[in-house]
């Protein structure tokens, strides 16, 4: 029985022509056909993903080992539980902010700089803010940053109490902008659109001014696209009346 032409075999020097199609003269698997290892830092930045794509409360051990393609029982051969994998996402996107700050600069606008610093890292990292309201940070990036906040504070003068309270007034500002205004929220999207914007102004400018005089009047000046400008004059606000506190209280 004759070979069919496909079958048939090659010569040595033809060998190579052909090893696509034969298992017998494959070379081997290149490294774009094998499995990734699962590592500690695959698992992290699925998580992230998880997390930007669709929130915080999406990612579970099960949920992160389904979109690596194991089983939950593999993840844990790289974090303990839940919890870890939730404070090393933290620390690891906490290690993208800046802590240096010029010592020289007055102290308000050293925390201004790092408040301003750790919004744009959050803000690049879609939901992770939310977990800082469910953990309590702390790793060693972010110890870094509690040590880069509270230092300027100590140097101009709080006492203790004063300072604790002015550190969290500045973290719980900063996330909770992050989290109840992010960028890619609907209301964002909304106002930055310049057609649905006018739309809006019209609107309030059309409501009954008997019953509603001052929207009518300040509507169209509340809505509108300036979600930098908010943060930056809360902060500015924050740190004016910081400034009037350091005298304050026992240390």
């Amino acid at each position: 029985m004759s070979l069919d032409e496909s079958q048939a075999p090659l010569p040595a020097d033809r060998v190579g022509d052909r090893k696509a199609d034969s298992l017998w003269f494959a070379g081997p698997m290149g490294d774009e056909d094998r499995r990734q290892p699962l590592t500690r830092e695959r698992v992290l930045a699925e998580a992230l993903m998880i997390i930007a794509q669709e929130g915080v409360e999406a990612l579970t051990m099960r949920s992160l080992a389904a979109r690596l393609g194991v089983v939950p029982g593999a993840l844990y051969r790289h974090v303990r539980n839940k919890e870890q994998l939730q404070d090393l996402i933290l620390d690891g996107v906490l290690a993208e902010v800046d802590f240096d700050a010029d010592s020289s600069l007055p102290w308000t606008e050293q925390i201004k700089m790092l408040a301003h610093r750790l919004r744009v890292v959050l803000e690049e990292h879609p939901g992770v803010a939310a977990l800082l309201k469910v953990r309590d940070p702390l790793g060693p990036h972010s110890l870094a940053l509690a040590e880069a906040f509270l230092a300027p504070l100590q140097a101009a003068g709080f006492a203790a109490k004063e300072a604790g309270l002015a550190f969290f007034l500045l973290i719980d500002y900063t996330i909770g902008f992050a989290v109840s205004s992010p960028r890619i929220s609907i209301n964002e999207q909304r106002v930055r659109d310049a057609a649905i914007r006018k739309r809006l102004h019209e609107f309030f400018r059309s409501l009954p001014a008997d019953r509603f005089p001052t929207l009518v009047a300040l509507g169209e000046h509340v809505w509108v696209d300036n979600r930098d400008e908010r943060f930056t004059v809360g902060l500015d606000t924050l740190a004016e009346g910081l400034q009037l506190r350091p005298a304050r209280g026992a240390p």
